[in-house]
Parts: C-alpha cells; sequence; structure tokens
C-alpha cells in the first residue's frame, strides 16, 4: 500500500479529510528528519506512517473529532483555587474551629476542597480533600465545522496546562481536535490548534455575523445592563480606532478608544467605547483602523475629582478578548513604533 492509500484509509476511518491527514503526516516526518537524521528518507517515511498509525489508533479511543475554522477570543487564564485557598487560610488562621469543622480545612489549616457535587449535579470525587497546586480555566469562542457538520459559533473551556497558553492563535485558520456539544465543544487531550494557511475560509467578519452576530456600538451599552449578570457575557462589536495608547498600565493592558463612525460624523462628541487590551494580544495596526472587538463588557463606578469612587456608574467598557483589523480599513504602524515580537527579534 502506497502513502496516499494510507492517507485515505485514516481519513475514511477517522472522519478527516485526506489534507488533514496529510498536514498531520507532514509534521511527524519533519520531527523524524530533526530526530533520525542517521535514517535514509524512506526509512524516516515509514517510520513518520507508523507513528501516524499509532496516534490514529490513540484518537479511535477518543470521542474527539476533527475541526477546522478559527479563533475569535480568549479570556484571561484563572486560577480557581486561589481564592478559596486565601480565604480558607485566612479563617483557620483567625477561628480554626470554624475552618475545621465545617471542612474548609484539615487540622494542619491544608486548604479541602468543598464542592460535594458539580454543576450539573455530579459527585466530586475530591470532595473533603486537599485543594490542587492549580487549577487554571480559560475560556475560548470561536467559529468552525466538522467533517459532518455546518459552520457553528462555538464556546470551549480549557483547564490545566492548555488554559495557561497564551499563544493559541486568534484569526487564524486552525485546525483541531474536540468532542462536539452542540454549541460547546468539549476539550481533549488531543485539542490543540494548529495553524493551516492552506484552508480556505470565507470573510471572517461576514462568518461572525452570520454564526454569532455582531452588535452595533449604540447597543452596548444596553446589551451590558441585559447581561451584566452573565460571568460569560461576549460582545462582539465593529468601529473605528481614535486613540490607540501602547504604553501599558500599571495592570499590564494596552489603552483603545473605539469610536462609531457614522454617529461620530453627526457629532464630535459622540461617546465612544474604552477597550483595554491585554499583553497578550499583538497589535499590528494604528489609529485610524477600523476593527473588530470581541471582549468582555464591565462597568464601574465614576469617580470625583480626588479620584475617588461615587454611587454613579460609569461608562461602559470592553475587556478585549480578541482584535481583528479588518484588511481594507487597516492602517499598519509604523516600522519604528511595531511592537516587539519574538519573530521581529530575529533570535536563533
Amino acid at each position: 500500500m502506497n502513502k496516499q492509500e494510507y492517507f485515505n484509509k485514516f481519513a475514511e476511518k477517522l472522519s478527516l479529510s485526506t489534507e488533514e491527514v496529510e498536514f498531520e503526516y507532514k509534521n511527524i516526518f519533519e520531527d523524524e528528519q530533526n530526530i533520525h537524521k542517521d535514517l535514509g528518507e524512506e526509512q524516516q517515511e515509514q517510520r513518520a506512517l507508523q507513528r501516524l498509525a499509532l496516534l490514529y489508533k490513540k484518537q479511535l479511543r477518543s470521542p474527539a473529532i476533527g475541526f477546522e475554522g478559527f479563533i475569535i477570543g480568549m479570556s484571561d487564564c484563572v486560577d480557581t483555587t486561589l481564592r478559596q485557598k486565601r480565604e480558607a487560610i485566612e479563617l483557620f488562621r483567625t477561628d480554626p474551629q470554624t475552618a475545621i469543622s465545617e471542612g474548609i480545612t484539615d487540622e494542619e489549616g491544608t486548604p479541602l476542597d468543598t464542592r460535594k457535587e458539580w454543576g450539573e449535579g455530579r459527585q466530586n470525587p475530591k470532595y473533603g480533600k486537599p485543594l490542587p497546586e492549580n487549577n487554571f480555566l480559560r475560556n475560548i469562542w470561536g467559529i468552525a465545522t466538522s467533517k459532518t457538520s455546518e459552520p457553528k459559533f462555538f464556546s470551549m473551556v480549557l483547564s490545566g496546562q492548555k488554559a495557561t497558553d497564551d499563544t493559541i492563535p486568534l484569526f487564524k485558520p486552525v485546525r483541531f481536535m474536540a468532542i462536539d456539544k452542540g454549541d460547546k465543544l468539549n476539550a481533549s487531550t488531543f485539542t490543540n490548534f494548529v495553524i493551516d494557511e492552506k484552508l480556505e475560509l470565507p470573510n471572517f467578519v461576514e462568518l461572525i455575523e452570520r454564526y454569532a452576530g455582531i452588535q452595533k456600538m449604540s447597543e452596548i451599552e444596553k446589551y451590558h445592563d441585559i447581561n451584566k449578570d452573565d460571568f460569560n457575557r461576549l460582545a462582539i462589536t465593529i468601529g473605528d480606532i481614535s486613540s490607540l495608547n501602547l504604553e501599558p498600565t500599571a495592570y499590564g493592558s494596552r489603552v483603545m478608544s473605539l469610536e462609531d463612525s457614522e454617529a461620530s460624523l453627526e457629532d464630535l462628541d459622540a461617546k465612544g467605547i474604552t477597550c483595554w487590551i491585554p499583553e497578550r494580544i499583538i497589535l499590528d495596526f494604528a489609529e485610524g483602523s477600523r476593527i473588530l472587538v470581541v471582549g468582555r463588557t464591565a462597568q464601574g463606578k465614576k469617580k470625583d475629582e480626588q479620584s475617588n469612587p461615587t454611587d454613579e456608574l460609569g461608562d461602559v467598557t470592553l475587556n478585549v478578548y480578541g482584535l481583528y483589523a479588518i484588511p481594507e480599513f487597516k492602517i499598519s504602524l509604523p516600522d519604528e513604533i511595531k511592537e516587539i515580537t519574538e519573530e521581529s527579534l530575529d533570535i536563533e
């Protein structure tokens, strides 16, 4: 059986396209060339095929299937045990008897897992046991399709070390494995987002408009009022950048002002939206660009002249999860002020 016949066989068995199989094989073959340089090319190819078969055999035991699409945003990585541990340790310090009797800590002051059940009613097998060192979680959102499904907007929760990865590619064509749960995709041990520039995806903005929806900037405040109690609220809007400060704040965010260009034509005092951009998002566009913004709405209190919070609500802002400069309206950053990236440093 020749190589292409194996590709076709694997693709049929795993409900993948032959292009996905070839892409996986290529990555393994390149790895073989690096780690087994003493082998001839024919032997390297054979070994790559064998490793590919082993990989797919393992995947067949998993309910995960292949998807292709793009990620539009990812939240901050959160360690859910930090607050639990901090509060448990403080209670043990001030009232050890209560901490122990209520199962919040053990006799040594070690914080314990106090959740008897998971959200869906399943018993928590770790109830009453010491909390793990860390429990990292991160939400991501995207649009993807499998071999057997139409494109759809999805959310996914990453956990463990996968959640700590700040380099998940945004607005890039990617292939990945996941467990299909309708409007949610569950991550598996095989979930890795691999960029594949050969994927021919339709216009990003059109796909988002069709499958996720885009709010007008004038609707963001109303959206926040309706969804402010939903921790996982997600707003998607389009606007023009009136100001962009690349200098991080004390908390590491860059500040961007987003404007409604149509409203600004009629009223130069029209309200814009302040966006807080985390360090992980690389900025490759300048003021004046039109961009699509994905983020979580927030609203604090207004401050008085002494910077003390008042009882009056402030403007709705956006904590940015993803940015996409619309190509036909993008203005590139001048070379002298472009952000420093690992690629631009050209370090070997």
